[in-house]
């Protein structure tokens, strides 16, 4: 299996020679990675260069966009270079992260033994590797997406089966994949670009496998910590487009009522933490984005639906995100009211 590993880069110079070199050093053989260079203003390129040299014969592409285009964007570039060069499968990586040497292989095996199977996924830990970052990613039934055992200690492993999606930091997909569904939706620039992706892949019929054995280590937040507000901002600005696109028609109104109290509770709850000002702009853009675009994207991502909303109500959380305790009383009233779509014939995750 002939694999790319994209790695965007937004000014990320200290971040890259850990990263590239982690991949470089994988145990498995047919692999170029390939960066995209995403309008950086520090010695990104400069470094790139030493890189490329450095870790030969490992084939390294450099390509270079003059703005930053995002996550999305930037990756975009780096997916179409690689379907157009023949490549069997397509890895995501950040650039604070850094790939055990076995990673790549581990995913590889999965996706090569699943043929149902378009997408692979691993255990994400934090970069001291006590903590976990991601072991896939899930969207509960109250709107919201998370990464599964955020903060919880990285052992015991998380035991390998299907999950919802995928983190688009450390993940491996199928090159047919985005020839049936598309590429990542550049509109979201960053953040929950990958969690609408998978649950495109889903809703389409494909399927997302976790890997205990696939470990990569994650610097999380390092290009966000250095814009302030960008994070809050986008995840209002992004969360109600994920919803709207994606959502089968039977489950809307119920997800939709819930997410609509969460979202505003949310909201009030940024200002008490100093993030008010982000947060009302991210959740303006949001609806705007929603408003102008939502409706073509729902019917473009609802077309390739080839489940049943009983099977896509199966992949969902069936209860609140973790960490959002405050909320447990504002559920179970909810609840009475809007229930959720039965699931009892759906198609279940570790099925």
């Amino acid at each position: 299996m002939k694999i790319a590993v994209i790695v965007p880069n937004w000014n990320g110079a200290e971040r890259l020679p850990p990263c590239i070199r982690s991949l470089a050093a994988q145990d498995y053989a047919d692999i170029e990675v390939i960066v995209v260079e995403n309008g950086s203003t520090d010695d990104s390129r400069s470094v790139l260069g030493e890189l490329v040299s450095q870790v030969a014969p490992v084939r390294v592409t450099v390509l270079l966009n003059d703005v930053n285009l995002g996550f999305a964007g930037g990756v975009n570039r780096g997916i179409r270079h690689a379907l157009d060069f023949g490549f069997d499968a397509i890895g995501m990586f950040n650039n604070d992260a850094v790939a055990d040497r076995r990673w790549l292989s581990a995913l590889a095996a999965e996706l090569d033994s699943r043929p149902d199977t378009s997408i692979v996924t691993g255990r994400l830990l934090m970069a001291d590797g006590l903590t976990v970052d991601s072991t896939g990613d899930f969207y509960s039934v109250w709107g919201v997406a998370f990464p599964r055992d955020r903060d919880q200690p990285a052992e015991p492993a998380q035991p390998s089966g299907y999950v919802f999606g995928a983190s688009g930091g450390a993940s491996l997909f199928r090159s047919d994949l985005f020839r049936d569904i598309g590429l990542l939706d550049e509109d979201f620039f960053a953040y929950f670009e990958d969690v609408d992706l998978s649950f495109r892949a889903q809703l389409a019929g494909h399927r997302v496998f976790y890997t205990q054995d696939a470990v990569a280590f994650h610097d999380q937040g390092s290009t966000s910590r250095n814009m302030s507000g960008f994070s809050t901002t986008q995840f209002y600005r992004n969360l109600p487009l994920l919803l709207v696109k994606n959502v089968p028609g039977r489950l809307l109104i119920p997800i939709a009522a819930r997410f609509s109290v969460l979202y505003t509770l949310m909201l009030m709850n940024s200002f008490r933490r100093g993030q008010g000002g982000p947060a009302i702009r991210g959740a303006i853009r949001g609806f705007g984005l929603v408003a102008t675009r939502g409706l073509g994207k729902r019917r473009s991502v609802q077309r390739l639906r080839r489940i049943s909303a009983a099977q896509a109500d199966a992949l969902l959380w069936q209860g609140l995100p973790p960490g959002v305790r405050v909320l447990r009383g504002v559920r179970d009233r909810l609840g009475r009211i809007v229930p959720r779509w039965p699931s009892s014939s759906a198609r279940g995750l570790n099925s």
